[in-house]
């Protein structure tokens, strides 16, 4: 070893004495994902991890967020059942008591096997991960646990349980956003160090500040739960009728009036994985579940996998599929579609080194904990436009005067 290599390796040293986890890049197994959880749709698993069979990731955080009835309780129970078939041990913080134990087996979940939580706050929850995991790190069990927290937007701090204790009636001016803070961020290093999977569920709403709603909405929480996780999938809804099998071809449920499922518009809003801002379109029967191939027709037309000829679809060699309703479930055309779809996937929605964006150096620590404030009234809205107008009305003013 060359003199220099060896007072290089010599300073390295001292880092490697003071943190135990320190190593070189190419030799990290914190920082590389080999693992994934299938979420029970191809669709879902490619604009999560740029496969269509990979799904979550191990090791990392995952947030599901979207409207109540949008099935992200369902999206759940499909990743504790697939978590359970590759023998790992579940942990569910439950805070809306959402997850049956009498239906949990109709999803494949072994009941008997799930570490089941009431959430009380989101201290509590924060402290039990924080405690259990430097356990897990302690006894070197890595990789072996998925911990789900359903939902925390239901959850509460401590400070307005206590509030709440004393009868005030005061509001909540940031609190929660502090304290969600302080459990995805405590998450966030501690699943990265014991490859514990970690995935919660969270709630959006439009913004009622904005004049434009936007695609991409808030979430409870602050601006951490925008910026810990790894990768946060949006979800969106409609009720979807029977249309005679032309895309669907389900089974009506009696009492439904006509209805069949709920048509899920699946967002990645953020993603550290792939290129974000991929979305699909899923279809969740309520006769049969989630429909595992539902969502693909679109990326493959994008990707030139398939080409709409009229009414009819070829494949990219030019050879006829016929009619979309004919070919859907016909395994035979899945298994010649879908390696060439993988392949155009890990092409066209991966970085490669030309399309790597500048990296966001801004800490987390160095933004100001935003306060959550209470919805204004119609009346404090138009109180708040007439000081806006009134301002531009004197700075109209001043500068006519000094003309």
């Amino acid at each position: 070893m060359a003199k220099d290599d060896k007072e290089l390796r010599k300073l390295m040293d001292v880092i490697d004495e003071v943190n135990p986890y320190s190593t070189y890049l190419s030799e990290s197994t914190l920082s590389r994902i080999d693992e994934w959880i299938d979420t029970g749709s191809l669709a879902l698993n490619a604009i999560i991890s740029g496969s269509l069979h990979k799904g979550i990731p191990v090791g990392r955080i995952t947030q599901i967020a979207g409207p109540s009835g949008c099935g992200k309780t369902f999206f759940i129970q499909k990743i504790i059942a697939n978590a359970q078939k590759m023998g790992k041990q579940v942990i569910v913080f439950d805070s809306e008591n959402a997850i049956d134990p009498d239906d949990a087996p109709n999803f494949g979940i072994d009941p008997t096997k799930v570490k089941y939580i009431t959430a009380l706050t989101l201290e509590n929850t924060r402290n039990a991960i924080n405690r259990f995991l430097k356990g897990v790190a302690d006894s070197g069990r890595l990789g072996e646990f998925v911990i789900v927290m359903d939902n925390i937007a239901s959850m509460d701090s401590e400070l307005n349980e206590s509030r709440m204790d004393k009868g005030s009636t005061s509001a909540d001016m940031g609190t929660f956003a502090k304290s969600v803070k302080a459990l995805l961020k405590t998450c966030t290093k501690w699943s990265a160090i014991t490859k514990t999977t970690i995935v919660f569920t969270n709630e959006i709403y439009d913004n009622p500040n904005v004049m434009y709603p936007t695609l991409e909405k808030d979430m409870p929480g602050g601006r951490a739960a925008v910026y810990k996780p790894t990768v946060t999938i949006q979800i969106g809804r409609k009720p979807t009728k029977d249309d005679e099998g032309k895309t669907i071809d389900n089974t009506l449920v009696g009492g439904q009036k006509g209805y069949s499922g709920v048509s899920l518009t699946c967002r990645a809003v953020k993603n550290r994985i792939i290129k974000p801002f991929m979305e699909v379109e899923l279809f969740l029967s309520f006769a049969t579940g989630l429909d595992r191939v539902y969502g693909l027709l679109e990326p493959m037309k994008g990707l030139g996998v398939v080409v709409l000829d009229g009414k009819t679809y070829k494949d990219w060699n030019g050879e006829s599929l016929g009619y979309y309703k004919n070919w859907r479930k016909d395994k035979e055309v899945w298994k010649r579609l879908l390696p060439k779809l993988e392949e155009a996937i890990a092409i066209n929605w991966s970085y490669n080194k030309d399309e790597v964006p500048d990296e966001d150096t801004t800490d987390d620590d160095d933004i100001p904990d935003e306060e959550e404030q209470p919805e204004e009234t119609p009346l404090e809205k138009l109180k708040n436009m007439k000081k806006k107008v009134s301002a531009k009305l004197d700075e109209m003013e001043k500068e006519v005067d000094e003309s």
